[in-house]
């Protein structure tokens, strides 16, 4: 393998958080000393940084790259993420709860779906776009800004909901919790101590009409990682999830990009995780020249650290997490 992408995509620091002082958090040496030697620079959304670097510069989140579906929707058809989440009720707010984007298992987004085609279709669709999140079919194109749900973990969810100016969106959201209240796959997960979906994060769709077309990557990549663009992007090019480790990848790679969500993912997506099996390693690797660089996606920013660039040892030492701000 010659160079390394790692992409943190629910890695985000919110702007209050920075102002009021960062937590304590986990020893990462091999993070903080990449981070630490790393040129940097603000790319802000990763996905439309990602499509740009891999020649693919569709507007917003295709249909093809999305679900790498041959029976994508045509391009007259507008496509949202429909995300599930996990909300809690304060006294006078609703939060996104920490570890609050959900993984539904296939059979949990099959029953949701047919539900979901008994209640609002035919108008709507909801299709299968992984076990993160649905594909909205039919809901029309909003000019608002939705965020992304991964940048509001732990926060209040009020100044991000869809405003007056898409009553639309407004419309089917609302009656999309009603449903998903009394929907017999929350009193299934309840059963089984998961949390409940309490609604669907309709977003994704206001950055440009979807193109209709197959994505085409740029040879010389793999992709790897559970989020839905990912996904898309790297249908058919092999193993959907990452290696369990740097020392585990396919050494023959020209470039692989491997994402990650380390604060809502899987055991092995946890920061710690990463730390021993990917950090410490391609940290070894460009000290030993067999990687060309490493790059590292996180916050809305871009890291790259060459072997044989020349370290920078004159940059203070800082906790990764600073360096992030």
């Amino acid at each position: 393998m010659r160079r390394l992408t790692l992409i943190l995509s629910d890695l985000y620091l919110p702007e209050d958080s920075v102002k009021a002082g960062l937590p304590q958090t986990h020893d990462l040496p091999s993070l903080d000393l990449l981070l630490r030697f790393a040129d940097r620079q603000v790319i802000g959304d990763w996905r439309r940084w990602l499509r740009l670097t891999l020649g693919d510069p569709g507007h917003g989140l295709s249909i093809a790259a999305i679900s790498g579906n041959p029976e994508a929707p045509p391009p007259s058809e507008d496509v949202w993420l429909a995300t599930p989440v996990h909300l809690e009720a304060r006294l006078d707010h609703a939060r996104l709860v920490d570890r609050g984007l959900l993984r539904l298992s296939t059979e949990q987004r099959r029953d949701l779906r047919a539900e979901f085609a008994r209640i609002f279709g035919p108008q709507y669709e909801l299709r299968d776009a992984g076990e993160r999140a649905f594909q909205l079919i039919g809901l029309n194109r909003s000019e608002e800004t939705i965020t992304d749900p991964s940048r509001l973990m732990g926060a209040d969810i009020g100044p991000a909901l869809p405003s007056a100016a898409s009553p639309h969106v407004r419309q089917l959201w609302t009656e999309i919790e009603m449903w998903l209240h009394a929907s017999p796959v929350n009193e299934s997960r309840e059963r089984a101590r998961q949390r409940r979906v309490s609604a669907l994060w309709l977003w994704g769709n206001e950055a440009g009409p979807p193109n209709g077309t197959e994505s085409r990557v740029r040879s010389g990549f793999l992709l790897q990682g559970g989020d839905p663009l990912v996904r898309g992007l790297s249908s058919g090019s092999g193993p959907v999830r990452p290696a369990a480790s740097f020392s585990d990848a396919d050494e023959t790679l020209d470039h692989l990009v491997a994402e990650f969500a380390p604060l809502t993912g899987e055991p092995d997506e946890t920061l710690m995780s990463l730390e021993q099996n990917w950090f410490a390693p391609a940290r070894a690797a460009l000290e030993e020249r067999r990687l060309e660089y490493v790059q590292i996606v996180a916050n809305d920013r871009l890291f790259r650290v060459r072997a044989g660039q020349g370290w920078k040892f004159w940059r203070r030492r800082r906790n990764w997490l600073e360096s992030l701000a």
